[in-house]
């Protein structure tokens, strides 16, 4: 194991950064970052993401596993949120694979008096009104009839999920009926 701290400033590499600050500054950094994503319509940001801009806002880096602190620093800037009357800014931040909120937007529902929701696709959906409340908020280019939406990469997994539609079969001979609906071997 190397002698290095787990979390420094940069250009200071070999001096430890106490912890607790480096949460509150990488939060402080993370509003306007989120409110910038924001700004843009249909916009979102990957948790990796926004820890590279962490990092490179605020030259505190540490070396410990993403989920192992983002979820602090979100937690802060969803007291932020709340704090202020805000919607979820973290909403906006989703896992790069799945393009999921983490268990960690439950915080958000359980602050604003609602129970925790355990079903993917309805935290997704909530993640999606949140996100939605937040484009509203930030941006000025959010058409009028817009409705909540899924991340691209979330609506793949579930289209990748869905069952195969159901084939058409001749009630006769029970054969595959073409498009046109007409069985070609009994009419």
């Amino acid at each position: 194991m190397s002698g290095l701290p787990g979390t420094w400033r940069e250009p200071r590499r070999d001096v430890e950064f106490p912890y607790q600050e480096a949460l509150r500054i990488w939060a402080e950094a993370a509003i306007p970052a989120l409110e910038k994503v924001a700004s843009t319509y249909g916009d979102y940001s990957t948790y990796q993401e926004l820890s590279e801009i962490l990092f490179e806002k605020t030259g505190v880096r540490t070396r410990q596993l993403l989920p192992n602190w983002i979820r602090y620093v979100l937690d802060l800037v969803l007291q932020h949120c709340v704090d202020h009357q805000l919607p979820a800014l973290t909403a906006l931040v989703v896992n790069k694979d799945t393009g999921m909120v983490g268990d960690g937007f439950n915080a958000w529902l359980w602050r604003t008096g609602r129970d925790s929701i355990h079903d993917p696709l309805k935290l997704e959906e909530v993640a999606a009104e949140e996100r939605l409340q937040c484009y509203r908020q930030y941006s000025s280019k959010v058409p009028v009839d817009a409705k909540p939406q899924l991340t691209r990469e979330y609506k793949r997994s579930l289209d990748r999920q869905a069952p195969p539609k159901p084939v058409s079969t001749c009630p006769n001979c029970m054969m595959v009926l073409p498009v046109s609906g007409q069985c070609g071997t009994c009419d």
